[in-house]
């Protein structure tokens, strides 16, 4: 058996290795193809596709096959709704919301595998509870890489929205309709607050109201000035008036918004600084007395009283994380 578990880590050591060293002369075959591309002559005729490109096409495959099996599912149709604002305007051709879903369960499978993997290997006895503990790790784990992709678009499309909307008031005091004033934006602009613009056209192309339309762009970026903006259109609509002073109005409020925004993230930078520092800083401590000393805190996790202990330190941690977080927070209406 021993002999198994060391032939069993030298297969998968070189595999790791081999597959680290495939990754890094990836990289840098891909590094000396960008110098070189702008002086070389590209052979459109013949095409040749990567490792790497025909790894991920047979992955998308897979995932693929997977989401028409959980495309049965009526409750998993309705989850994978919220899922719809992670897609760009590129990808909707081949990227549905059903497929998110099945790549947390591909994920999941996939920790799964190792767990079974590092059951060979440590020759320990099975636990079910473990191995639902591996799959939720990795059905959770898209989520949190989703989440973490949603909020720096968010930054994104909130930063550049009120360029958006000084380029469509121009273009309404120039004479031009709410197509072509939004056709502007999304020609004119780059990045997520682009790709949000290409939604909004394509969704009035499709027959649907302004207000509508707006409120579709709220719920993708989930942003106070969208909001503002959707209430405003469907003020306009519903009482009448001039889009050009309505307009006007917005791109005020949020130039006003996002400068009070700057001052007081300029006034409370140095105490967002001190806070990050004393959050690190037990952790810091803890880290280098366990080098230290690896035996300083077993009395913490072996007796009861050291795990009540180490609980109440805990919640006590979090309570003054999230009391500090409350009193910088500034909101502003």
């Amino acid at each position: 058996m021993g002999f198994l578990i060391i032939v069993i880590s030298a297969i998968l050591s070189i595999i790791l290795i081999i597959t680290i060293s495939s990754i890094f002369k990836q990289m840098h075959i891909t590094e000396l193809q960008k110098r070189f591309d702008p002086y070389s002559l590209q052979n459109n005729a013949r095409y040749e596709i990567s490792f790497f490109d025909q790894v991920e096409i047979f992955l998308w495959k897979q995932i693929h096959k997977l989401s028409k099996i959980v495309n049965h599912s009526v409750v998993l149709k309705k989850q994978a709704e919220k899922y719809e604002r992670y897609i760009d305007y590129e990808e909707k051709e081949t990227k549905e919301s059903i497929d998110y879903i099945a790549i947390k369960f591909f994920l999941g499978f996939i920790f799964i595998a190792f767990y079974g993997i590092a059951f060979l290997v440590k020759s320990n006895s099975f636990h079910p509870i473990t191995c639902l503990l591996a799959f939720g790790i990795g059905y959770i784990l898209p989520d949190i890489f989703l989440n973490l992709k949603f909020r720096k678009k968010r930054e994104e499309v909130e930063e550049d929205l009120l360029k958006a909307i000084i380029i469509m008031n121009n273009s309404f005091k120039s004479g031009r309709s709410i197509m072509q004033a939004i056709d502007t934006v999304k020609i004119e602009l780059h990045g997520p607050i682009a790709d949000e613009f290409k939604k909004i056209y394509l969704d009035i192309t499709y027959g649907l109201s302004l207000e509508v339309v707006f409120n579709r762009f709220y719920e993708r970026v989930k942003l106070e000035d969208a909001k503002y903006i959707t209430s405003s259109l469907t003020l306009l609509n519903k009482t009448g008036g001039n889009i050009v002073s309505v307009f006007e109005s917005i791109e005020k409020s949020i130039f006003n918004k996002k400068k009070l925004k700057n001052e007081l993230k300029s006034l409370t930078a140095a105490s967002v600084f001190v806070f990050r520092v004393l959050v690190a800083l037990p952790f810091l401590f803890t880290f280098l007395i366990f080098i230290l000393n690896p035996t300083y805190f077993a009395p913490l996790f072996k007796t009861g009283l050291g795990i009540c202990f180490l609980l109440i330190i805990l919640s006590l941690f979090v309570l003054y994380v999230v009391t500090i977080k409350k009193v910088l927070k500034v909101k502003m209406e």
